[in-house]
């Protein structure tokens, strides 16, 4: 039976401040209460999706989403609700078309579009998200986060300048926003700009030192610049603060792998492909430490298995070509150093190996044209590490 000890309004007003309380159950009683009173009101048919969402009840939510758009037709509210809810659920196209809808009805609503930013990039459109946190932005300059989501899409297609304006709006108008730090020290690391990358990677972690992501990233720039003790108490450190994860064991696996600890390395391999046997850079990171043991089957097993994964990393392939050459199967080398110069035209190691196998095999022109671009001023960069 319904409470009718209180009017729908304040059944809902009372489903909110118990949910706040974290009394959840309560809260969809009240919201459920409330609409047995009056089956038409918005609030509360929203309100009970966003719960049962909280709850982990997403089917349900949907269903109650579906029943108040059908009764509401014309509330944006109702429609942006059901476009998170169908973001969450993987229904993405549907998602994107609740979210038109919703500005449809509500074109001046900063966030509604910031929302469908977010769900376009999850989808991968970088190009229309980047246009709607514009669209929000020019609607609410306030909004600092929505400055964030766009420079990392920037980052994302590699526009760093335009990436480095907004991160550097965002801390400029928000000095105490850490993701902001983090972004931009995200793309100082990408630039090879290690001491602005770690500064801003600590800064971060010192407007909240939980923040696990910026914990990794400076791990990973310190290893980068050959900071490499320093770069496994990072790893070392949100292991133990967080626990394991394949990332985590990779990171510092391979740090172990540079400083030719070998048997740490696989150790950390090991449990990071227990713990996802699908993690392709553990998978190429463990057959890179074998391989630099001479161990080159188990390498090879581990390469294919990591290609057959992510077949669009340029550093598995070169490494599995260079691991044919050692093994003196030049051809299959030549196949994999071509594939991984495709995928990136500038990859030093790939460029120079591929000038080795070249040469092994007597093929004595082609092996000086490598060797050449290796040379000073002859167009090939190093790979990040």
């Amino acid at each position: 039976m319904p409470d009718v000890s209180h009017s729908a309004d304040e059944l809902v007003d009372r489903g909110l401040a118990v949910r706040d309380q974290g009394r959840f159950e309560q809260a969809l009683a009240d919201f459920r209460s409330a609409l047995e009173l009056d089956p038409d009101h918005a609030q509360a048919a929203g309100e009970l999706a966003i719960t049962l969402g909280q709850t982990g009840q997403l089917p349900a939510a949907l269903e109650a989403l579906d029943g108040a758009i059908s009764r509401s037709p014309n509330d944006g509210w109702l429609y942006t609700n059901r476009a998170i809810a169908r973001g969450l659920a993987g229904e993405f196209d549907a998602s994107i078309s609740d979210f038109d809808r919703a500005v449809e009805l509500a074109p001046g609503d900063a966030i509604v579009i910031a929302s469908r930013a977010d769900t376009k990039r999850v989808m991968g459109r970088l190009e229309e998200a980047a246009d709607d946190f514009t669209t929000a932005l020019r609607l609410d300059p306030s909004m600092t986060g929505v400055l964030v989501g766009r420079g990392d899409i920037f980052r994302e297609i590699g526009e760093y300048d335009r990436a480095l304006a907004d991160f550097n709006a965002s801390i400029s108008r928000d000095p105490g926003n850490p993701e902001a730090y983090a972004c931009r020290g995200e793309v100082y690391r990408i630039q090879g700009r290690w001491e602005e990358a770690e500064a801003d990677f600590t800064q971060a972690l010192s407007i909240n030192p939980e923040y696990d992501g910026a914990l990794m990233s400076r791990g990973i720039a310190y290893r980068q610049s050959g900071r490499l003790d320093e770069a496994l108490d990072d790893f070392s450190l949100l292991i133990e603060t967080f626990g394991e994860s394949p990332a985590a064991l990779a990171g510092r696996g391979e740090t172990y792998r540079q400083q030719n600890q070998f048997q740490s390395a696989l150790e950390d391999f090991d449990r990071a492909i227990a713990l996802d046997a699908e993690d392709a850079p553990a998978l190429a990171g463990r057959a890179e430490t074998y391989r630099r043991m001479y161990e080159f089957e188990k390498a090879l097993a581990d390469f294919d298995r990591a290609i057959a994964i992510d077949g669009q990393d340029s550093w598995i392939w070169a490494r599995r070509g260079e691991t044919y050459r050692q093994l003196d199967r030049c051809e299959e080398a030549l196949e994999d150093y071509n594939r991984a110069i495709a995928l990136d035209p500038e990859d030093i190691f790939a460029i120079s190996a591929r000038g080795e196998a070249y040469r092994q095999l007597g093929r004595f022109i082609e092996a000086a044209a490598d060797l050449e671009r290796m040379a000073p001023g002859g167009g090939a960069r190093g790979q990040k590490g």
